[in-house]
């Protein structure tokens, strides 16, 4: 009998078939502690999740070799928890490695920076640059968005300031961080990174990333460009216009309502919103490139630079973790009204997508950054019927064509043709054109 683990490689789990050589292997566990730390387990395929098992050689190596290893290796000196577990006549031994209080971790040998290793996805990599700067300041407990920009506070306009401070004075704007002083001239107050991006008309001209590109595309590949805008301002204008912009693309259906055409989006605007001010607040604005919006015939992607802040695990998206890595920016962006309550951001994208019958989004984590993807397809919920499925096609795409059909539904030629011919009997859709060019239509 076969047995297969029952979770996937994640940034927090790794596979190994075999024991490898232990070099590999305190890679992972360096990686793990600079981030949230993780397990290795031995004895499974990398590929099938199938349960290969330990032989005795390797669990000896494992116990009374791999501690001493690991402790010497790396600094600080990383212990580790290591057991065992039983699938039928089939063990597999797990090597569990907590976050580090103490970062970044390295390798001895390697050196600085060489030897700072981090997960990307399912990946062990070595640390940029950018990401090294990110662990030295969660280890001083420091935070970008509270650096100055050097310029001075005149940046910051009187109109923008005057939206959540009555009286803003200096004193004010420094216990909130919108302004500090200079290390070097105390008597010197600028303004923050978080100041410039709230209460800044052009934010950009001081923090170049600071800009949304929004991209529309002819196609699913990105080859066939149709339009290209730029969104720039304080984040309040920039969430306003590239929202704006995106739901206007959105649209369809189009009736009238008294004097006034309105239409509906396919992806809720909640989500959509959503996901544009998670991108705004929660980004890495030390890192080069911009967050780019962009709408393809059949998903939305969302793309934002810097992965997932702090211990947050991607498996557990819309439980209400929440981990900050801009907190003043966050703190701000509430008193704006642009985001709520902290920790219902992503649950309220998965609910409002899950009310309107289509299929959850997508967060993919990558080696610096996040993308989440919006896809133009109803919910494929087991519960439904292959009729209810694609009716639901039906209602986001109004006209479709026999090879949607069967890649939505995984069926055959035959039976997507079958399936589409049994809605036009009972006068649901209707068939259009001959040939290569016929498209059903919804009723």
């Amino acid at each position: 009998m076969k047995y297969f683990y029952p979770e996937r490689e994640s940034k927090s789990l790794e596979f190994k078939s075999q024991l490898p050589n232990f070099h590999n292997l305190v890679k992972t566990c360096v990686a793990f502690a600079n981030g949230m730390g993780g397990k290795i387990v031995i004895g499974v395929d990398d590929q099938s999740r199938e349960i290969t098992g330990i032989n005795d050689t390797t669990r000896n190596r494992i116990y009374d070799e791999f501690p001493n290893s690991l402790y010497d290796a790396t600094n600080p000196n990383l212990l580790a928890e290591i057991y065992e577990k039983n699938f039928g006549e089939l063990s597999v031994i797990i090597i569990e490695i907590p976050t580090s209080i103490k970062k970044p971790v390295l390798i001895r040998s390697e050196g600085n920076p060489q030897g700072i290793y981090l997960r990307a996805g399912s990946n062990t990599r070595r640390a940029s640059e950018e990401y090294i700067q990110e662990l030295i300041r969660e280890n001083k407990r420091s935070h970008y968005d509270e650096a100055i920009i050097h310029e001075s506070p005149e940046v910051l306009s009187q109109k923008l300031l005057k939206k959540i401070y009555n009286l803003p004075s200096n004193e004010l704007l420094i216990t909130d961080k919108i302004m500090n002083r200079s290390s070097v001239h105390s008597e010197k107050y600028y303004p923050t990174v978080s100041g410039v991006l709230m209460f800044c008309e052009n934010p950009e001209q001081y923090i170049p990333e600071a800009v949304i590109y929004c991209t529309r595309f002819h196609d699913t590949e990105g080859r066939n460009i149709i339009q290209t805008e730029e969104i720039r301002g304080c984040l309040e204008k920039q969430l306003e216009n590239s929202f704006q912009l995106i739901k206007s693309w959105l649209t369809r259906d189009y009736k009238l309502l008294k004097t006034k055409l309105k239409g509906k989006t396919i992806i809720p605007e909640a989500a959509i919103r959503e996901a544009i001010v998670n991108a705004l607040i929660h980004r890495k604005y030390w890192i080069p490139g911009a967050i780019k919006i962009a709408l393809y015939d059949n998903r939305l992607e969302i793309f934002s630079p810097g992965n997932f802040p702090g211990l947050l695990d991607p498996k557990n998206l819309g439980d209400g973790t929440t981990h900050l890595r801009n907190p003043t920016l966050a703190r701000i962006a509430r008193r704006f009204g642009i985001a709520e309550k902290l920790g219902t951001g992503i649950r309220l994208m998965l609910e409002s997508c899950y009310n309107a019958g289509i299929k959850k989004p997508e967060f993919l984590e990558g080696a610096d950054s996040v993308k989440v993807i919006f896809y133009f397809l109803p919910s494929n919920n087991e519960l439904f019927s292959n009729e209810e499925k694609l009716l639901g096609l039906f209602r986001i795409q109004k006209e479709i064509k026999l090879n949607d059909v069967e890649k939505y539904l995984n069926v055959s030629r035959n039976t997507a043709t079958r399936k589409l011919n049994q809605l036009i009997k009972t006068k649901k859709i209707r068939r259009e054109g001959k040939g290569p060019s016929v498209k059903y239509i919804l009723l």
